[in-house]
Protein backbone atom coordinates (compact mmCIF):
# COMPACT_ATOMS: atom_id res chain seq x y z
CA UNK A 1 0.00 0.00 0.00
CA UNK A 2 1.74 3.67 -1.15
CA UNK A 3 -0.75 5.20 1.92
CA UNK A 4 0.94 2.22 4.65
CA UNK A 5 0.83 3.54 8.14
CA UNK A 6 -1.77 6.53 7.55
CA UNK A 7 -4.52 6.44 10.05
CA UNK A 8 -7.66 7.73 8.82
CA UNK A 9 -10.75 8.33 11.68
CA UNK A 10 -14.32 7.47 10.90
CA UNK A 11 -17.46 7.51 13.03
CA UNK A 12 -19.30 4.24 12.96
CA UNK A 13 -21.97 5.44 10.70
CA UNK A 14 -19.21 6.87 8.53
CA UNK A 15 -17.30 3.93 8.23
CA UNK A 16 -20.44 2.04 7.93
CA UNK A 17 -21.36 3.81 4.99
CA UNK A 18 -18.33 3.19 3.63
CA UNK A 19 -18.13 -0.57 3.61
CA UNK A 20 -21.40 -0.03 1.85
CA UNK A 21 -20.31 1.53 -0.90
CA UNK A 22 -17.31 -1.18 -0.91
CA UNK A 23 -20.07 -3.85 -1.45
CA UNK A 24 -20.24 -5.46 2.15
CA UNK A 25 -22.89 -7.44 3.32
CA UNK A 26 -21.31 -7.25 7.11
CA UNK A 27 -18.43 -6.14 8.56
CA UNK A 28 -17.60 -7.55 12.01
CA UNK A 29 -17.37 -5.58 14.69
CA UNK A 30 -19.53 -3.08 12.72
CA UNK A 31 -22.86 -2.72 14.11
CA UNK A 32 -26.13 -0.80 12.07
CA UNK A 33 -25.45 2.96 13.35
CA UNK A 34 -28.33 4.13 11.51
CA UNK A 35 -30.66 1.36 13.97
CA UNK A 36 -33.87 3.13 14.90
CA UNK A 37 -33.59 5.70 12.08
CA UNK A 38 -36.68 5.63 10.48
CA UNK A 39 -37.18 4.60 6.68
CA UNK A 40 -37.90 7.81 5.26
CA UNK A 41 -35.41 9.00 6.92
CA UNK A 42 -32.65 6.92 5.46
CA UNK A 43 -31.92 8.78 2.25
CA UNK A 44 -30.95 12.40 3.70
CA UNK A 45 -29.27 10.37 6.72
CA UNK A 46 -27.16 8.67 4.38
CA UNK A 47 -26.57 11.76 1.76
CA UNK A 48 -25.71 13.80 4.90
CA UNK A 49 -22.64 11.15 5.70
CA UNK A 50 -21.99 11.15 2.36
CA UNK A 51 -21.35 14.61 2.13
CA UNK A 52 -18.74 14.76 5.63
CA UNK A 53 -16.81 12.00 3.33
CA UNK A 54 -16.52 14.08 0.35
CA UNK A 55 -15.49 16.83 2.59
CA UNK A 56 -13.17 15.20 4.38
CA UNK A 57 -11.23 13.92 0.94
CA UNK A 58 -12.52 9.84 1.52
CA UNK A 59 -15.28 9.98 -1.33
CA UNK A 60 -15.76 11.57 -4.80
CA UNK A 61 -18.63 11.59 -6.61
CA UNK A 62 -18.74 10.00 -10.02
CA UNK A 63 -21.75 10.63 -12.46
CA UNK A 64 -23.63 11.33 -8.87
CA UNK A 65 -22.47 7.81 -7.70
CA UNK A 66 -20.16 8.01 -4.49
CA UNK A 67 -16.48 6.24 -5.17
CA UNK A 68 -13.82 5.56 -2.12
CA UNK A 69 -10.44 7.48 -3.08
CA UNK A 70 -7.45 5.35 -3.77
CA UNK A 71 -6.19 6.91 -0.31
CA UNK A 72 -8.95 4.77 0.93
CA UNK A 73 -10.02 2.05 -1.36
CA UNK A 74 -7.62 -1.02 -0.34
CA UNK A 75 -8.66 -0.25 3.78
CA UNK A 76 -12.05 -0.46 3.22
CA UNK A 77 -12.13 -3.23 0.62
CA UNK A 78 -9.92 -5.39 2.97
CA UNK A 79 -12.30 -4.46 6.11
CA UNK A 80 -15.21 -5.25 3.65
CA UNK A 81 -13.46 -8.94 2.47
CA UNK A 82 -11.79 -10.04 5.51
CA UNK A 83 -12.06 -13.78 5.61
CA UNK A 84 -10.18 -13.86 9.14
CA UNK A 85 -11.28 -11.25 11.71
CA UNK A 86 -9.35 -11.18 15.20
CA UNK A 87 -11.20 -9.02 17.91
CA UNK A 88 -8.54 -8.30 21.19
CA UNK A 89 -9.78 -6.40 24.09
CA UNK A 90 -6.93 -5.82 26.77
CA UNK A 91 -7.94 -4.44 30.47
CA UNK A 92 -4.79 -3.02 32.08
CA UNK A 93 -5.71 -3.27 35.17
CA UNK A 94 -2.15 -1.98 36.04
CA UNK A 95 -2.48 1.41 34.15
CA UNK A 96 -6.15 1.46 34.38
CA UNK A 97 -6.64 1.58 30.84
CA UNK A 98 -8.43 -0.83 28.21
CA UNK A 99 -8.18 -0.61 24.34
CA UNK A 100 -10.60 -2.79 21.77
CA UNK A 101 -9.09 -3.13 18.31
CA UNK A 102 -10.48 -5.35 15.21
CA UNK A 103 -7.82 -7.14 13.11
CA UNK A 104 -9.03 -7.35 9.08
CA UNK A 105 -6.90 -9.74 7.52
CA UNK A 106 -6.05 -10.18 3.53
CA UNK A 107 -3.62 -12.30 2.24
CA UNK A 108 -0.75 -9.39 1.93
CA UNK A 109 -1.73 -6.88 4.42
CA UNK A 110 -3.97 -6.45 7.57
CA UNK A 111 -5.96 -3.10 8.77
CA UNK A 112 -6.02 -2.31 12.41
CA UNK A 113 -9.37 -0.76 13.53
CA UNK A 114 -9.44 0.78 17.02
CA UNK A 115 -12.57 1.52 18.69
CA UNK A 116 -12.33 4.35 20.96
CA UNK A 117 -14.80 7.01 22.16
CA UNK A 118 -14.04 10.22 21.57
CA UNK A 119 -16.62 13.60 22.07
CA UNK A 120 -19.32 11.15 23.00
CA UNK A 121 -19.19 9.23 19.88
CA UNK A 122 -17.59 5.80 19.29
CA UNK A 123 -14.75 6.30 16.64
CA UNK A 124 -12.80 3.95 14.44
CA UNK A 125 -9.13 4.46 14.09
CA UNK A 126 -8.07 2.50 10.64
CA UNK A 127 -4.39 1.30 10.06
CA UNK A 128 -2.79 -0.57 7.71
CA UNK A 129 -0.12 -2.66 9.78
CA UNK A 130 2.17 -5.01 7.21
CA UNK A 131 1.62 -8.14 6.49
CA UNK A 132 -0.49 -10.94 8.68
CA UNK A 133 2.84 -12.20 10.40
CA UNK A 134 3.68 -8.35 11.36
CA UNK A 135 0.20 -8.13 12.67
CA UNK A 136 0.62 -11.04 14.69
CA UNK A 137 3.70 -9.85 16.21
CA UNK A 138 1.63 -6.48 17.04
CA UNK A 139 -1.10 -8.48 18.73
CA UNK A 140 1.61 -10.58 20.58
CA UNK A 141 2.83 -6.81 22.08
CA UNK A 142 -0.41 -5.26 23.09
CA UNK A 143 -1.21 -8.73 25.01
CA UNK A 144 2.09 -7.63 27.00
CA UNK A 145 2.15 -11.22 27.95
CA UNK A 146 4.38 -11.88 31.10
CA UNK A 147 6.04 -14.93 32.44
CA UNK A 148 4.72 -16.33 35.69
CA UNK A 149 5.84 -19.58 37.41
CA UNK A 150 2.91 -22.61 36.27
CA UNK A 151 2.48 -24.62 39.72
CA UNK A 152 -1.12 -26.07 39.50
CA UNK A 153 -0.93 -27.96 36.24
CA UNK A 154 -4.89 -29.15 37.15
CA UNK A 155 -7.68 -27.70 34.95
CA UNK A 156 -10.41 -25.88 37.07
CA UNK A 157 -14.46 -25.12 36.23
CA UNK A 158 -16.69 -22.35 36.05
CA UNK A 159 -20.23 -22.45 35.53
CA UNK A 160 -20.00 -19.68 31.88
CA UNK A 161 -19.96 -16.07 32.86
CA UNK A 162 -19.17 -16.56 36.58
CA UNK A 163 -15.43 -15.68 35.98
CA UNK A 164 -16.31 -12.36 34.70
CA UNK A 165 -18.54 -11.70 37.70
CA UNK A 166 -15.91 -12.62 39.70
CA UNK A 167 -14.24 -9.89 38.39
CA UNK A 168 -16.47 -7.12 38.72
CA UNK A 169 -17.38 -7.52 42.06
CA UNK A 170 -20.71 -9.09 40.72
CA UNK A 171 -20.02 -12.40 42.11
CA UNK A 172 -18.66 -13.05 45.97
CA UNK A 173 -15.15 -14.79 46.04
CA UNK A 174 -17.03 -17.49 48.72
CA UNK A 175 -19.78 -18.46 46.31
CA UNK A 176 -17.16 -18.91 43.18
CA UNK A 177 -14.57 -21.27 45.51
CA UNK A 178 -17.51 -23.17 46.94
CA UNK A 179 -18.18 -23.41 42.73
CA UNK A 180 -14.90 -24.39 42.25
CA UNK A 181 -14.52 -26.88 44.79
CA UNK A 182 -17.73 -28.96 43.86
CA UNK A 183 -15.99 -29.42 40.45
CA UNK A 184 -13.24 -31.07 42.41
CA UNK A 185 -10.36 -28.35 42.72
CA UNK A 186 -7.89 -28.37 44.95
CA UNK A 187 -7.42 -26.25 47.65
CA UNK A 188 -4.23 -25.02 46.47
CA UNK A 189 -5.49 -23.89 42.74
CA UNK A 190 -8.55 -22.09 43.71
CA UNK A 191 -6.36 -20.16 46.27
CA UNK A 192 -4.25 -19.06 43.63
CA UNK A 193 -6.85 -18.22 41.12
CA UNK A 194 -8.36 -16.23 43.34
CA UNK A 195 -5.16 -14.67 44.11
CA UNK A 196 -5.38 -13.38 40.51
CA UNK A 197 -8.63 -12.33 40.77
CA UNK A 198 -8.64 -10.23 44.29
CA UNK A 199 -5.38 -8.47 42.07
CA UNK A 200 -5.39 -8.61 38.16
CA UNK A 201 -2.84 -7.14 36.27
CA UNK A 202 -4.28 -7.80 32.93
CA UNK A 203 -7.39 -9.47 31.27
CA UNK A 204 -7.74 -9.86 27.16
CA UNK A 205 -10.53 -11.73 25.31
CA UNK A 206 -9.44 -12.87 21.91
CA UNK A 207 -11.41 -13.83 19.38
CA UNK A 208 -11.54 -15.05 16.07
CA UNK A 209 -14.20 -14.76 13.11
CA UNK A 210 -13.89 -16.66 9.99
CA UNK A 211 -16.01 -15.98 6.93
CA UNK A 212 -18.47 -18.94 5.48
CA UNK A 213 -20.08 -17.18 2.85
CA UNK A 214 -22.85 -15.88 4.79
CA UNK A 215 -22.22 -16.73 8.39
CA UNK A 216 -19.05 -16.92 10.46
CA UNK A 217 -16.82 -19.72 12.42
CA UNK A 218 -16.48 -18.28 15.89
CA UNK A 219 -13.65 -19.08 18.64
CA UNK A 220 -12.08 -17.41 21.30
CA UNK A 221 -10.10 -18.01 24.39
CA UNK A 222 -9.69 -15.30 27.45
CA UNK A 223 -6.57 -14.28 29.45
CA UNK A 224 -5.96 -13.38 33.37
CA UNK A 225 -2.51 -12.43 34.60
CA UNK A 226 -2.33 -11.91 37.93
CA UNK A 227 1.07 -11.46 39.93
CA UNK A 228 1.80 -15.24 40.57
CA UNK A 229 0.14 -16.88 37.31
CA UNK A 230 -0.97 -16.36 34.07
CA UNK A 231 -4.45 -18.28 33.18
CA UNK A 232 -6.17 -19.30 30.29
CA UNK A 233 -9.65 -19.25 30.17
CA UNK A 234 -11.57 -21.18 27.28
CA UNK A 235 -15.46 -21.20 27.09
CA UNK A 236 -17.57 -23.52 26.05
CA UNK A 237 -21.58 -23.60 25.80
CA UNK A 238 -21.95 -24.02 29.96
CA UNK A 239 -18.66 -23.58 31.92
CA UNK A 240 -15.37 -21.35 32.04
CA UNK A 241 -12.39 -23.83 31.60
CA UNK A 242 -9.52 -22.23 33.72
CA UNK A 243 -5.76 -23.19 33.88
CA UNK A 244 -2.47 -21.96 34.72
CA UNK A 245 -0.43 -21.81 31.66
CA UNK A 246 3.06 -20.84 30.49
CA UNK A 247 3.75 -17.80 27.80
CA UNK A 248 4.68 -20.66 25.40
CA UNK A 249 1.34 -22.30 25.90
CA UNK A 250 -0.17 -18.47 26.05
CA UNK A 251 0.70 -17.92 22.33
CA UNK A 252 -0.23 -21.70 21.27
CA UNK A 253 -3.39 -21.58 22.48
CA UNK A 254 -3.44 -18.39 20.51
CA UNK A 255 -2.31 -20.20 17.28
CA UNK A 256 -4.93 -22.95 17.96
CA UNK A 257 -7.55 -20.83 18.16
CA UNK A 258 -6.97 -19.70 14.71
CA UNK A 259 -6.58 -22.82 13.67
CA UNK A 260 -9.95 -24.50 14.81
CA UNK A 261 -11.97 -22.14 12.92
CA UNK A 262 -10.16 -22.76 9.53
Amino acid sequence: MEQARTQIRLTGKQFFVLTGIAGAKAVVGLEDPFRGTLAEEMPAEVARIEQELEEAGYIRLVDGEPELVPQLLEYIEICSRALLTIHLAVDDKQRSRSSECFFYYSAGAVVKAELKYIDHMHMYELEEIGTPAEAWMKIMSSLNLQERPKRCPEQLKLPKGKLWQWLNGEQEASGAAQSLRKEGSSEQAVTRLAEAVKAPENYSAFTAYYRLQHDWRVEGIELLRGREANWVVRPDDRHDQIREASVMEIVRELGDVISRIK
